[in-house]
């Protein structure tokens, strides 16, 4: 019986591990012989990484939080951010993001970060599974269903209206 505690505890161990290492990896650009966030990543290793731009971006944008409405019963439950820590794009939108979930309203939902290569791929996961084509691609899920995305930029004049209307298709 020992032994099979062993064996378990064992293989949990190193399922554990191996999974912690796939977090916050760099790769190189071939091109450039620059280094960007590869897999799955935390926020703090994104604002590490982005030292130059992250904070820049987060410090100077001014959140809209008139827009919301937070007296919505319902909410999305998980967020995936799909982005490219060399991209332009996801530069100046996930910083933005971030300072939006910085709210209290906000702070519940479970945001995972996945950072893609210049081909839009990434070992840890099928990309293609989640039709991600365009940075950043921000997935908004609720029971395990996607809701909707924001690809690129908002499609309004906002992050935060983007998120209200959403809000407001669930209730």
């Amino acid at each position: 019986m020992m032994k099979k505690v062993f064996f378990f505890v064992a293989a949990m161990v190193l399922t554990a591990s191996s999974l912690f290492s796939q977090m916050n990896r760099t790769k190189q650009d071939s091109a450039t012989g620059e280094d960007f966030l590869y897999g799955f990543c935390t926020r703090s290793a994104i604002e590490e990484h982005g030292d130059d731009w992250f904070k820049a971006e987060y410090d100077s944008y001014e959140v809209k939080s008139d827009v919301f409405n937070f007296e919505l019963p319902e909410k999305f439950d998980s967020v995936y951010v799909f982005m490219g820590t060399w991209c332009r794009d996801s530069r100046r939108e996930v910083p933005r993001f971030c300072k939006i979930f910085d709210l209290d309203y906000f702070k519940d939902i479970p945001v995972k970060f996945i950072c893609l290569d210049k081909q839009i791929t990434v070992d840890v996961l099928d990309v293609d599974e989640y039709y991600v084509q365009f940075l950043p691609a921000i997935v908004f899920y609720k029971k395990g269903e996607e809701l909707c995305r924001i690809l690129e930029r908002p499609r309004t004049e906002s992050l935060e209206s983007d998120i209200m209307d959403l809000m407001e298709r669930i209730q």
